[in-house]
């Protein structure tokens, strides 16, 4: 039959339930303290994300109303003959617009 002393060695060789139980419990809450550190993570970079594509909206509207002056004075130039022919043609050449 097997006794107290017997039991003891086997459960320094063995893993009890309540072993297994700790065990399934601490990789449950490193598995949940991960998926946290995960979506934690997605939101700093959607958070970031956003802010860029903002600032390149803005960035682009600011590109477009520039382009459009720059048509307008070199419209303005050409019509007023202040620009010479090569300068226009350079201007043209150049594919800003």
């Amino acid at each position: 039959m097997i006794d107290e002393k017997d039991i003891e060695k086997l459960s320094n060789v063995f893993a009890t339930k309540d072993d297994l139980d700790n065990l399934e419990n601490n990789i449950e809450g490193k598995i949940v303290e991960f998926k946290d550190e995960i979506l934690i993570g997605q939101d700093e970079i959607l958070k970031e994300l956003k802010a860029l594509r903002q600032e390149q909206t803005v960035g682009d509207a600011q590109d477009k109303r520039q382009k459009r002056v720059l048509e307008i004075h070199n419209d303005a130039l050409k019509n007023g003959k202040i620009l010479s022919g090569q300068q226009a043609t350079e201007i043209d050449g150049l594919r800003v617009f």
